[in-house]
């Protein structure tokens, strides 16, 4: 892991330079985190006796990017960030992942406004590709597994006229950064996606998201027997945003079709989300660089062709943010965050069906987050 970590970093700084970049900056971002957790779980197999304890209690560097941006020419810039984090799960007490590794090609297209992107890149799917953070928790389509932030493809980014919004089509692995090569044998068909967001007036944004994509797609294996693992998967999501002033509201509604192979069927299901999020931004109000804010998701994920209740999750998350030291964008380079977030789950669900047994949840979480970045040359 070291002598790895080590070969990253070095080639971090030297390939901008032996590739000619005529820019190069460097960034990073990290996430020191205390998280405190109590949850609801079962004393027996009844799932009728059942205690509240301390489930959680640690410190840690939940996620430490490090990256590159290399400027070679007016028309194509490339991108490089490493995830390293820490955990007590991992032998070596910490980890690393490629998260970014993609070329921008802004003419690539004679379509003005329009960029090319080749590599591992985000995945424009919902609030995944511009969520901030500014919440401690994922983006509702990260958080219920809906679809991967980053994945291996091509895409292509462009502004409507007029400044009425933006608009991405993909083609992707389908299978996600962190299982890529997992499953090369029976994942054969490349996964497509379409987003839209329009503005139809200033601080109002509306859009959606569609997505076909299916962890094994190949109905016969190598040895022409039937893949019981096949699956097609429709994915899809529609945004509205309304800021004004203090005050900004994301909603978010995210929908899930998996359907298996016609023997397979009672492994299909469903899933749906609902999520809104309020952010007070208290500084216009109080002159201190302070945002309130909160959160509800609804989950429900229903297990056909009984409609079995596999999860039906109430989630309820406030959270209070303390900003300091604004970058040239206006963003903070440090930020202090505390979440508490309650988890529910439905009563009616099979309690079979949580992990370790365990149910409802109340955890509190306290952040120090902080970026830089620099230009080298």
């Amino acid at each position: 892991m070291k002598k790895l970590l080590l070969a990253t970093l070095v080639g971090l700084f030297l390939l901008p330079a032996l590739l000619g970049a005529l820019e190069l900056k460097i960034s990073g971002e990290m996430w020191n985190r205390w998280t405190l957790e109590q949850g609801k779980v079962f004393a027996d197999t009844s799932l009728t006796a059942y205690k509240k304890e301390i489930t959680k209690n640690f410190f840690s560097l939940e996620r430490g990017y490090v990256g590159m941006e290399a400027k070679f020419s007016q028309s194509m810039k490339g991108r490089f960030t490493v995830d390293i984090f820490s955990s007590d799960i991992l032998k070596d007490g910490a980890g690393l992942k490629l998260k970014y590794a993609y070329l921008d090609f802004s003419n690539l297209i004679p379509i003005p406004d329009l960029t090319t992107t080749v590599g591992l890149q985000k995945v424009y799917f919902g609030s995944i590709y511009d969520w901030s953070y500014n919440l401690i928790g994922k983006a509702p389509t990260d958080e219920y597994k809906y679809a991967n932030s980053a994945d291996y493809g091509i895409s292509l980014n462009g502004y409507l006229p007029g400044g009425w919004g933006e608009y991405q089509l993909g083609i992707y692995n389908g299978e996600g950064y962190k299982n890529y090569g997992s499953n090369l044998k029976d994942n054969i068909d490349p996964a497509f996606l379409a987003n839209l967001r329009i503005v139809p007036t200033a601080g109002l944004t509306i859009g959606g998201s569609v997505m076909t994509n299916g962890s094994e797609r190949k109905l016969k294996l190598a040895d022409a027997t039937e893949n019981s693992s096949y699956n097609t998967q429709l994915l899809a999501d529609g945004i509205l945003r309304a800021a004004f002033g203090p005050l900004d509201i994301w909603a978010e509604y995210l929908y899930k079709d998996i359907s298996y192979a016609p023997n397979f069927s009672a492994k299909d299901y469903s899933a749906t989300c609902f999520s809104v999020f309020p952010t007070l931004k208290l500084k216009s109000l109080i002159g201190a660089d302070i945002d309130l804010q909160g959160r509800y998701d609804r989950s429900d994920e229903t297990r056909m062709p009984d409609s079995k209740k596999k999860n039906l999750l109430n989630a309820w998350t406030g959270g209070l943010n303390f900003n300091f030291m604004a970058d040239d964008s206006g963003s903070p380079a440090l930020q202090a965050q505390l979440n508490y977030v309650r988890k529910d789950y439905d009563e009616d669900a099979s309690g079979t069906d949580y992990a370790n047994g365990k149910k409802d949840t109340d955890t509190v979480m306290l952040q120090l987050k902080w970026r830089f970045a620099s230009t080298i040359y």
